[in-house]
């Protein structure tokens, strides 16, 4: 319960800033926690906050669970808002128990540059995620809270 509560205050903080002024090319995607049954875990914030599954991806050893707001799943699919992801972890008690940000870009090069103008350091170089596009960069702010970075494949 603790793990979830700390998790809602991080989503909360998350959800909070969406709306906040940001930088060009840059909005909120979402506030992620981790659980080990990420199945039950949308059950429980469907049944608490009325959070519908909007998209899952199911890997060899992860199921990661998109959630949003909507009477419906469809009209939560359309939500354009920041979504909250659950993410299965091996343990509740690993290293990455704290939530982290998750932004969209535009521009990963100059999201990066400043990111560490700023005093943030990236974890790795940002890397396509296996062949689609999509540019994923890892990072850390200043006070150790975990930041992701995602830029949409360009548009032809």
């Amino acid at each position: 319960m603790r793990m979830i509560a700390k998790s809602l205050v991080g989503v909360g903080s998350a959800l909070l800033l969406a709306g906040a002024a940001h930088a060009d090319g840059v909005s909120l995607n979402a506030g992620r926690v981790g659980a080990t049954d990420s199945p039950a875990l949308a059950k429980f914030y469907s049944a608490a906050f009325g959070l519908k599954e909007v998209n899952r991806l199911t890997f060899p050893n992860m199921i990661e669970i998109m959630m949003n707001f909507g009477d419906t799943v469809e009209a939560a699919k359309k939500n354009p808002n920041a979504q909250i992801v659950i993410m299965q972890v091996k343990s509740v008690e690993a290293g990455d128990t704290i939530p982290h940000l998750i932004f969209n870009v535009t521009d990963m090069t100059a999201t990066v540059a400043a990111l560490k103008a700023a005093g943030g350091k990236m974890d790795a170089d940002a890397k396509e995620f296996g062949k689609t596009g999509i540019i994923i960069g890892m990072a850390t702010d200043p006070a150790g809270n975990h930041i992701e970075m995602i830029q949409q494949p360009k548009k032809k």
